[in-house]
């Protein structure tokens, strides 16, 4: 087990006596005081607080301090300073895991605190000492430790120092797997330092926690686990809330909630790393490698495994070494590798035979120690016995003339001590009979663990086979792979080539079309042509890779200038920059850039990053194009910089894998997934090399470096090589068209209004052209803005892609379907994925229909008219109801909530004649609008219609009940004239409230 869960770092602030909340205020005001601090003993104790506050959210910097105050200690002979420094500094080697380091600088710290006669110093650093023998295995010596500290603390009556004794006693019987009795020190300690010490209090219902964990007791370990993360927080302790995380990690992930558990590795990994707690950051790169391989990402559990490896061997901890070596074998297994699977489960065997054997000879050599002391103590009380004999004797000679009855009482004496001698001696030896029976029965018990070992060893030994026999059969299928992937490359060659003559076709066809008016294009024709050429470029990309796979693709250098080059490059996205207020930038030396460089490829190199920086760059933002030159390498460097939502950490290592487009911000608009693998490739051929840096929300810089050779001016030819990319590069500008533009809603409000939410500018349009002359439409570019616009006009119908950037269409549609302003409103989701599983991931989230793409524009005219009468049938039905019952509506559970919630409102203030639709809707909670659209999409009845209709239905109610006579009924129901009661009686009811009193008379 890893011991960074029992929090014990965190209660190590008692050795120095000073106060364990590092808040940023007190750190702030100590390095104030630092700036202007003479060199005395009063310096010496800032530096020593300043450590303190330090070693939690900056250990680094509290060495630093630590290692200060004892210098300065030193040169003034201050011993209760450099004592403080000491514990200090022992204390970031504790943390580090380096425990020998750690106990040579407590024990520094308890003499000079024996100097300055500073007894909770003393009791203090007992306590680490405990803690670290604690940690590096050795309970008994941690046990002699914790009771002088103990002790100390007694006489001091210091509750504080107590609790934190009794926390860590509990903590060793933890280890030796005596839970009861660690649960009972556990309690003690929390009863010491509840309203006293609140951190000890925290990290102490942090082990709770952990050993109802251990006892699997999962309600009871996530209470108290919670408790203490809620506590840490508080106190704004990270490392506290980092280690809680990691443990709520451990019980999720025992509960099987792999998500939950996930999360919380998450954050942990993250405050560890930042804290460099080393011992936690291995923690969180087990679980999260672990939850991995539960949830079938044996791929992405490698990365974990491989990193946690590199720590397990800083701290040499073999139980993580164990799990690592277990967690590697089975993910390579998983994945198909099985020659690494064997190497990895053969290590396990080894290391696990190593551990066993280790603890065999521990308990051994302990039960043979206690064995021979035993013996000795036997020896002892023999020869004490023999020296008690011949005194006797002695003093027999010597008074043997003071008569017979002295002599007959010594005889009696002697017989007496004999026989309890005896029986001493009779005791002992049975003692040690017990002991050597003990010692059989453990030894048996060994021998029957080295048979099972042996029996493992060669179970091994058949899986091992097994694995051989797979891996030869592995080899047999990589051949097969190759020769399908030979034939898979030839057939994307034959099959490109095939697209390639009616794009051709196509293409020229509609260049023609553009041609007959140039001054005033077609929308249409200009859509198609930018499509056609997006997917002419695609299949180019497939071409070139598939040239690169089978060696057919060659640099080709000519000379040329560089420097012109780029600004060509630059030029040709001039146009899209300026569409989209894009500040771009293009840096380089000033002084020629004469290269020999192949102009097709590095065209292609920089064109697709430079489009992938414009795919993920908002409206607005800005991109950097840098070249420079490395002399000492003989490269050129090529940086492209975005101020895009940048990469997860997790996706670094992705984005040049084929087809992979990364998650919400990489999503389908933007792009196939091969430009940055072509990219990739092509560096490579050049011998260069290409990476990325990134962090979500600060952009993305992808660095190419090449190894090119220069050349002078003079061999240029005049027509330079580069110029004609001009004309090729127009085809990655992509700038949307003028008539693309958010179209807002008609003015003609009884159409319905229906909202398209697409990322794609020339698909939004063709939808928006197809609705536009039967509904009110209005557009936006992702689903945040959908959202936004859902929410502030309550559309009849929603239209959205399935995947797009910031917010994606599920996201979207849960949004839409769980706020009650706009659960009501069908969503129709669209989607290039055609398979049944995306289908119905997008049926569960709530979508009231789904569309794959292509589809006919007919159908979705069609669904939409479905959807829109599907909701009118509902308003008539609800209006038909004589009494308002939301169960027997057909709406949605969020729907029916709501309308039970309003009916709750409208009811407790129907007698209020002032109660109108502002009242209504501030009650509700909503805007008059909102509650206006929301009202009339679900009942078909205004706010003011529908509180009418209420009021109306809840005097027929009360006439059917003889409550009153229709003028009392009119006055309860919040009417305050009678006219107007009775005229809207009638147009409700078809006759007047006295008629409809007589109709019931009637029928009783």
């Amino acid at each position: 087990m890893i011991f960074s869960k029992s929090l014990l770092f965190l209660l190590l602030f008692l050795s120095t006596g000073l106060s364990a909340v590092a808040q940023s205020g007190k750190i702030d005001s100590l390095e104030h005081v630092l700036r202007h601090q003479v060199a005395d003993t009063n310096r010496v104790k800032t530096l020593a607080k300043t450590a303190e506050m330090y070693w939690t959210s900056n250990p680094p910097k509290s060495k630093q301090y630590a290692e200060e105050a004892i210098t300065l200690g030193k040169k003034l002979d201050y011993a209760l300073g450099i004592g403080m420094g000491y514990t200090n500094l022992g204390i970031y080697y504790w943390s580090q895991g380096k425990y020998p380091e750690a106990i040579g600088h407590f024990k520094s710290g308890i003499l000079n605190y024996e100097k300055a006669n500073y007894l909770k110093g003393i009791a203090g650093c007992y306590n680490n000492l405990g803690m670290c023998s604690r940690s590096a295995g050795d309970f008994s010596q941690a046990i002699s430790y914790y009771f002088k500290a103990l002790k100390i603390y007694e006489k001091l009556a210091t509750d504080k120092g107590q609790a934190q004794i009794y926390n860590n006693i509990g903590l060793v019987f933890k280890h030796q797997e005596k839970y009861d009795q660690a649960l009972y020190y556990y309690q003690q300690s929390l009863r010491k330092s509840t309203g006293k010490d609140s951190l000890n209090q925290a990290g102490t219902l942090d082990n709770i926690g952990g050993i109802y964990l251990l006892k699997k007791d999962y309600p009871k370990a996530t209470q108290y686990l919670n408790q203490s993360r809620v506590l840490f927080l508080k106190l704004k302790e990270p490392m506290g809330v980092a280690i809680c995380n990691n443990d709520l990690g451990k019980t999720y992930m025992a509960m099987n909630q792999y998500a939950r558990a996930e999360m919380y590795f998450q954050q942990a990994l993250l405050a560890g790393q930042k804290l460099g707690h080393n011992t936690g950051v291995l923690t969180s790169l087990l679980g999260l490698g672990e939850v991995r391989l539960k949830t079938g990402r044996a791929v992405e559990s490698l990365d974990f495994f491989n990193k946690a490896s590199s720590l397990a061997d800083q701290s040499k901890q073999q139980d993580a070494r164990l799990r690592i070596y277990n967690g590697l074998a089975s993910a390579y297994s998983q994945t198909g590798n099985f020659a690494q699977a064997y190497q990895f489960q053969s290590k396990w065997t080894v290391l696990k035979d190593s551990m066993f054997n280790e603890t065999s000879a521990k308990k051994i050599a302990r039960v043979q120690a206690e064995y021979q002391a035993e013996k000795k103590q036997i020896e002892i009380e023999g020869l004490k016995k023999d020296n008690e004999q011949s005194a006797f004797t002695r003093n027999i000679s010597i008074v043997g003339l003071l008569g017979i009855l002295l002599i007959a009482g010594l005889v009696v004496s002697r017989q007496r001590l004999k026989i309890r001698n005896d029986r001493l001696l009779v005791q002992k030896s049975a003692a040690i009979a017990d002991k050597n029976q003990l010692l059989a029965e453990q030894a048996s018990q060994l021998t029957a663990a080295n048979e099972q070992l042996k029996e493992q060893s060669a179970e091994v030994a058949r899986t091992n086979e097994q694995l051989e026999k797979q891996a030869v059969e592995l080899a047999q299928k990589s051949e097969q792979l190759q020769q399908l992937d030979q034939a898979k490359s030839h057939f994307f060659a034959n099959i490109s080539h095939e697209f390639r003559t009616p794009l051709t076709l196509i293409l020229g066809t509609l260049q023609d079309k553009l041609n007959q008016n140039p001054n005033a294009p077609s929308a249409e024709f200009a859509v198609m042509h930018r499509n056609a050429s997006r997917l002419l470029e695609l299949i180019n990309q497939l071409l070139d890779l598939s040239k690169l796979e089978s060696g057919r693709l060659k640099l080709e250098a000519r000379p040329g200038d560089m420097g012109q080059f780029f600004r060509i490059i630059m030029s040709s996205f001039g146009s899209q920059a300026e569409y989209r207020r894009i500040t771009f930038d293009l840096s380089m030396p000033e002084t020629g850039l004469y290269y020999l460089f192949d102009a097709d490829k590095l065209e292609k190199i920089t064109s697709n990053l430079l489009s992938n920086a414009f795919k993920h760059t908002p409206d607005g933002g800005r991109i950097r194009l840098l070249v420079d030159t490395l002399p000492e390498t003989s490269s050129i460097r090529i940086s492209v910089q975005d101020s895009g939502p940048g990469l997860a950490i997790d996706q670094l290592d992705k984005v040049f894998d084929r087809f992979y487009q990364g998650s919400r911000q990489y999503s389908d608009q933007q792009g196939s997934g091969i430009g940055l693998a072509l990219t990739k490739e092509l560096v490579e051929l050049h011998g260069g090399q290409i990476s990325v840096e990134s962090q979500l929300g600060h952009g993305a810089r992808f660095v190419v470096e090449l190894p090119l050779s220069q050349c002078s001016a003079a061999v240029i030819p005049s027509a330079d090589v580069s110029i004609p990319i001009l004309i090729k590069l127009s085809r990655f500008t992509n700038v949307a068209p003028d008539d693309v533009t958010p179209c807002q809603a008609a003015t003609d409000t009884k159409k319905p209004l229906l909202l398209i939410v697409e990322d794609n500018p020339d698909l939004r349009t063709y939808i928006r052209q197809h609705l536009q002359n039967q509904y009110r439409v209005i557009e936006r570019e992702n689903g945040r803005l959908g959202l936004e616009a859902a929410q502030a006009e309550i559309p009849d119908v929603v239209i959205s892609d399935l995947m797009m950037p910031e917010m994606d269409g599920l996201e979207l549609c849960h949004h839409l379907k769980t706020d009650e302003r706009t659960s009501h409103i069908p969503v129709i989701l669209l989607t290039a994925l055609a398979t049944q599983e995306s289908k119905l991931q997008g049926l569960e989230t709530g979508a009231d229909d789904y569309l794959t793409k292509p589809f006919d524009a007919r159908e979705l005219l069609l669904r939409v008219s479905n959807l829109l009468e599907m909701r009118r049938r509902m308003r008539e039905r609800f209006g038909r109801e004589i009494r308002l019952q939301p169960n027997d509506v057909n709406v949605t559970s969020t729907d029916e909530k709501f309308l039970q919630r309003i009916m709750i409102v409208a009811e407790a203030h129907l007698s209020d004649s002032l109660f109108g639709p502002e009242e209504f809707s501030r009650e509700v909670g909503m805007s008059r609008m909102q509650l206006h659209r929301k009202l009339t999409a679900i009942t078909g009845q205004t706010t003011t219609e529908f509180l009418r209709t209420l009021r109306l239905k809840r005097a027929a109610q009360l006439l059917e009940a003889q409550a009153g006579n229709v003028s009392e009924v009119a006055f309860t129901v919040g009417f305050e004239h009678l006219s107007y009661f009775a005229k809207s009686f009638r147009e409700q009811f078809g006759v007047s409230a006295s008629e409809y009193v007589e109709q019931l008379s009637v029928k009783s």
